[in-house]
């Protein structure tokens, strides 16, 4: 009974979606059976200490503190700071800076007539005769 429910918390952990954080009790489950994705999810909830850049030791010890196990190692923590920045959330582009990006692609490149850096006297091209 305790294995069935054990990985019915797993699997409730591993199926929430993107925005949704796991519980303390989810995250010590998948520390424990050292599942795979047991990095991600407590760079999610810890994320905050992460971002404080302290020193590994000291996020190791700050984290199994909170949980109440030693449970984190320092290979956990290397491996989160080296992968975090592709978990983070991109946000998303404010209309403004789209617009920006349009207008400097549209521009047309301006051009310098080498014949009247020659010639200051020219005073137009040869099809304004026509």
């Amino acid at each position: 009974m305790e294995n069935t429910e054990w990985l019915a918390g797993c699997i409730s952990i591993i199926s929430n979606p993107a925005g949704m954080k796991a519980s303390k009790e989810q995250l010590i489950r998948l520390l424990e059976s050292r599942d795979v994705r047991r990095r991600r999810k407590l760079y999610e909830y810890y994320e905050h200490y992460f971002q404080q850049q302290h020193s590994a030791r000291f996020t190791i010890e700050l984290i199994n503190a909170d949980l109440g196990y030693a449970l984190v190692n320092r290979q956990d923590v290397k491996y989160i700071r080296a992968h975090c920045n592709q978990w983070k959330t991109a946000q998303p582009e404010t209309s403004e800076t789209t617009q920006q990006a349009v207008e400097k692609k549209s521009k047309k490149p301006t051009w310098t007539n080498q014949e009247e850096l020659k010639n200051p006297s020219f005073t137009g091209s040869k099809l304004d005769s026509l």
